[in-house]
């Protein structure tokens, strides 16, 4: 593939956006063209990110203000979860930072004891810098120099992400083709895309941005999906704006419904709902009015959205690589779409310079995603509520899953933890502390066991989350007051 000079992205969106723009900030010497329709709209609901998102904006040289301000962006330190147990108890899955390294040895010392059967309140949310941040609404940029970097997410619109990210990338040279593709020709590889006015474009590489329709790879050089509606059940959305807060959380909130999970985003401009839930379970009309209800809101108008969740078998094929909603989706609880997004980009250009093959990006991607899913899989597996058919099933399908019951059947056990997440980190989407973090968070054990273990000392304990408390009142500032710096 050295001989790649000009790539064809089919479809806008943020996928296809981010990709243009990476290609026109690292391979200048490409021609790139987006071809974008203006009869498909735009999803445009996952309106958090992680951490990567802040790497990939900095890979653009672009400044947080250039971008933030122009897309109604906010912080994110991280998720608070609520609910999940089917009672009032809470969790954060704060953003882990080299910061945290210390507390954070505190946090696990403690949360294997509890497993085995120690009496110790355990709770990821005084150990760690970004949660300590949520509790206090501060800002995760900080305004005094720190040691080591603080690693955060953002909330942001969607459609005006997409917006700016095209502004961007036709500034540096990427055409923007209005148009809607009508045909394509080829079957071992695309020759050529025809729009609805006739107009026939060529291309030696192609990228299939054009979400769910995956109008490319799969209906084109007919790739298989696999589909994981055998372990995740979620398969529908409804989603509605609610007035914006004046100080708004530094999280996203996530909150366990009867057949599902509903969201609460705070941008500058608005806050952004939604409820994800399965339609075996639970009508479109049953899931709108369910969520109006917790939110108190009957007037804003609702939209409702068809998750195909699963993934490409390959992402990479022939001269075609699928990125965004066109290769995989999961739903979006723990805001991984635009991470895995700016992974594929970031593998792309590494083939397109040769660093990488395409068997060796596909294999990447496929334990990427398949990383997730496991990680998605164990937010059901552990919760121990029975209130609905919705969620027996769902957390029974979950703890079954193949690739994860082992690692809670270890958890449950008492064994040694770190030893199984070590030896299998190649297939880990998802570091230590935040398997730590969801595990003691949703406090999934064996109330039966008791193994001697012992916990942190008090007065380490208490110097930890101390330490943590200073930290962020001395470096951080409050979340509104940075927005307009």
């Amino acid at each position: 593939m050295n001989n790649i000079n000009t790539i064809t992205i089919v479809g806008g969106g943020t996928a296809g956006w981010m990709c243009a723009a990476y290609l026109s900030k690292h391979h200048r010497d490409k021609t790139v063209r987006v071809i974008e329709s203006a009869h498909i709209g735009r999803i445009g609901v996952g309106e958090g990110s992680t951490p990567h998102l802040k790497q990939f904006m900095a890979d653009l040289g672009v400044t947080e203000s250039s971008w933030m301000r122009a897309c109604d962006a906010t912080y994110k330190a991280g998720i608070r979860f609520s609910h999940w147990n089917g009672d009032d108890s809470e969790y954060f899955h704060p953003f882990f930072s080299e910061l945290d390294e210390k507390t954070a040895e505190v946090f696990f010392v403690n949360a294997n004891a509890r497993r085995r059967g120690a009496a110790v309140p355990v709770h990821p949310d005084g150990y760690f810098l970004a949660a300590q941040l949520a509790a206090q609404n501060r800002a995760p940029k900080a305004l005094s120099a720190l040691a080591r970097p603080l690693h955060y997410g953002y909330h942001f619109d969607a459609q005006k992400l997409a917006d700016w990210l095209r502004a961007y990338a036709c500034a540096r040279g990427v055409e923007h083709i209005s148009g809607t593709v009508s045909q394509v020709q080829g079957r071992q590889r695309i020759e050529h895309v025809t729009l609805a006015d006739g107009r026939t474009l060529q291309g030696d590489f192609y990228i299939d941005a054009s979400g769910f329709q995956s109008l490319l790879v799969e209906k084109a050089l007919q790739e298989p999906f696999i589909r994981f509606n055998d372990e995740l059940l979620n398969d529908r959305a409804v989603a509605f704006a609610t007035e914006a807060l004046p100080n708004p959380p530094v999280y996203t909130h996530a909150q366990a419904m009867p057949s599902g999970w509903r969201w609460h985003i705070p941008l500058q401009s608005r806050c952004g709902n939604g409820y994800v839930y399965s339609s075996q379970y639970l009508s479109a009309e049953q899931a709108e009015l369910q969520l109006r209800q917790a939110l108190g809101e009957y007037h804003s108008s609702a939209k409702h959205l068809h998750m195909r969740v699963g993934m490409m078998r390959r992402a990479l094929v022939s001269n075609v690589m699928a990125v965004g909603l066109a290769q995989s989706f999961i739903e979006p609880l723990e805001a991984t779409a635009l991470m895995i997004t700016g992974h594929s980009i970031t593998l792309l250009s590494q083939f397109i310079e040769g660093q990488v093959s395409a068997q060796q990006l596909n294999d990447e991607l496929h334990t990427l995603v398949l990383g997730v899913k496991d990680y998605i899989l164990g937010h059901y597996a552990t919760s121990r509520r029975v209130d609905t058919p919705y969620w027996l099933a769902s957390a029974g399908i979950a703890a079954q899953s193949p690739r994860i019951a082992p690692l809670l059947q270890r958890w449950r056990s008492g064994g040694d933890i770190d030893q199984w997440l070590h030896q299998h980190r190649h297939q880990q989407a998802y570091n230590r502390a935040s398997w730590y973090c969801l595990l003691a968070g949703m406090d999934y054990r064996d109330t039966h066991l008791t193994q001697p273990f012992e916990c942190a000392p008090a007065h380490i304990d208490s110097a930890a989350k101390a330490y943590v408390k200073t930290l962020c009142e001395t470096h951080f500032g409050v979340h509104e007051q940075v927005l307009r710096l």
